[in-house]
């Protein structure tokens, strides 16, 4: 488990309300792509803004091609993004692009990628005054979580998430997992989210979810303290969260 020590982060953990699915295949796909296609609807602003992640989290939105969903409405961005050309296997837009975009009839989504001609620190400023731009939050933000507990391009050891200074996105040279030049929302921008989900899959993540999600009167609710990884920190602006897991990642919650 990560060192607590020389934590400095901004807020705190709120609690609030903690949902947690478990299921597998089809069914979990299923169950994400209705419970985000319910939020987008459910959005009464002009524009829905989402951010997406890369891993295995485009094939699960698939589900997402089968409901009517007015893509035209969304705005998404990417909660980190890789330093590597749009075209490149690396790239979260890509893995996107590949699974769930290309595969949209009708309208599409308005799609913010990074500017990767600009160095990675000029990229980040520019993504984060895009994301101002549209509404300086998230409707929704969709993450996956690491075996390390890591979130988005947030790291546990990482200065990026223990030394946060306010800003919207920031970049991050040295990742501990390649590639290790990347662009992150960061925790304050993700916290600020008016909704979190994350998803999990593989017994991989079994032993940090261990630690970030507690039994409480038989219900699965956030442990408190909180533990020192970035995927425990992240909570919408109201403290809430839902979590998807399979049965391999959530099986011996």
């Amino acid at each position: 488990m990560p060192s607590v020590a020389n934590l400095s982060l901004p807020g705190t953990a709120l609690p609030g309300a903690v949902t947690v699915t478990i299921a597998d295949g089809d069914a979990l796909k299923k169950q994400i792509a209705q419970y985000v296609a319910t939020i987008a609807k459910a959005c009464t602003k002009d524009r829905f803004v989402v951010a997406l992640s890369g891993g295995s989290m485009p094939k699960l939105l698939t589900g997402l091609l089968d409901l009517d969903v007015d893509w035209s409405k969304w705005d998404v961005f990417f909660a980190d993004e890789r330093c590597v050309p749009l075209v490149s296997n690396d790239s979260n837009y890509k893995a996107c692009e590949d699974h769930l975009f290309s595969k949209i009839k009708g309208e599409k989504p308005t799609i913010h990628t990074l500017d990767t001609s600009l160095s990675p620190a000029q990229a980040a400023e520019k993504y984060g005054d895009e994301l101002n731009s549209v509404g300086r939050r998230f409707d929704l933000c969709l993450l996956g979580m690491g075996p390390d507990g890591h979130t988005a391009s947030l790291f546990p050891e990482h200065d990026l998430f223990r030394k946060p200074d306010g800003s919207v996105a920031r970049c991050i040279l040295d990742s501990p997992k390649p590639p290790s030049e990347r662009v992150t929302f960061t925790l304050s921008t993700l916290q600020n989210s008016v909704r979190v989900c994350f998803v999990a899959t593989g017994d991989s993540k079994t032993p940090v979810l261990k630690e970030i999600l507690a039994r409480k009167e038989g219900k699965l609710d956030y442990a408190y303290p909180v533990p020192p990884y970035p995927a425990a920190w992240v909570r919408s602006a109201d403290g809430g969260a839902q979590w998807f897991l399979d049965s391999a990642a959530g099986g011996g919650l």
